[in-house]
């Protein structure tokens, strides 16, 4: 019975709302304002989560290795890209500039002040992340179109893990694209801080996601 619960497509976009609008409201509900912004800062509740999550994926990437026929240009591309999340949540781009907060945003390539191995360096990495990405889409972007209205559980928890990832970069660039518009007037502190925690904890469920994607894999995989 659990089984066919968690194989349904319908499984991973009904849990991660339930789950999802429940931590949100309970925050809300309990540490609106100025309590959100402790907890999904550096070091806070939502960042343990997180990291923790990350973990996990990267285990279960290892426990389902052998489903996997090619290990370099689909599981190896898929490990590198979680080994990639982690260390970015563990702020590690922040440590990598000798003159500037991160060497992966366009600002910093456009600084003169930035010494040019640094810009070759850490431009030929984001190329590197970038083609991985842009392998997994040409290879998979058909197949996840017309396997998604066959409901394929897989291809559903893999729609709903964009989906939250792209909304949560929306959250995350709205508050300076505010400003921008509105002569520099930032968001009030409520409103900011409700932001934080919407970005801040849809990031935190995207391994978590990722993790019912790959054991559902799996389970299809054993039932072939």
């Amino acid at each position: 019975m659990m089984k066919k619960i968690f194989m349904s497509p319908y499984f991973t976009p009904v849990v991660f709302l339930a789950l999802w609008l429940s931590f949100v409201g309970a925050i809300i509900h309990f540490y609106y304002p100025d309590g959100i912004l402790p907890l999904t800062k550096e070091g806070g509740i939502v960042e343990a989560f997180t990291h923790f999550g990350y973990v996990v994926l990267i285990g279960v990437l290892l426990v389902v290795c052998d489903d996997y026929k090619d290990k370099v240009r689909t599981w190896g591309i898929f490990l590198f890209l979680a080994l990639c999340a982690l260390l970015r949540e563990e702020g590690i781009q922040h440590h990598l500039s000798r003159t500037d907060t991160t060497p992966f945003k366009s600002r910093f390539f456009l600084n003169p002040n930035n010494p040019l191995s640094e810009k070759i360096i850490f431009g030929a990495v984001l190329l590197i992340v970038a083609g991985a990405v842009v392998y997994l889409a040409v290879k998979y972007s058909k197949h996840l179109v017309q396997s998604f209205f066959k409901f394929n559980p897989v291809t559903w928890s893999v729609a709903v893990l964009c989906t939250v990832g792209v909304c949560a970069k929306f959250v995350d660039r709205f508050p300076s694209n505010w400003r921008k518009a509105h002569d520099g007037v930032p968001l009030s502190d409520g409103v900011y801080a409700v932001l934080q925690l919407l970005e801040e904890s849809s990031e935190m469920f995207l391994p978590y996601i990722a993790v019912a994607a790959l054991w559902q894999y799996r389970l299809m995989q054993k039932n072939s």
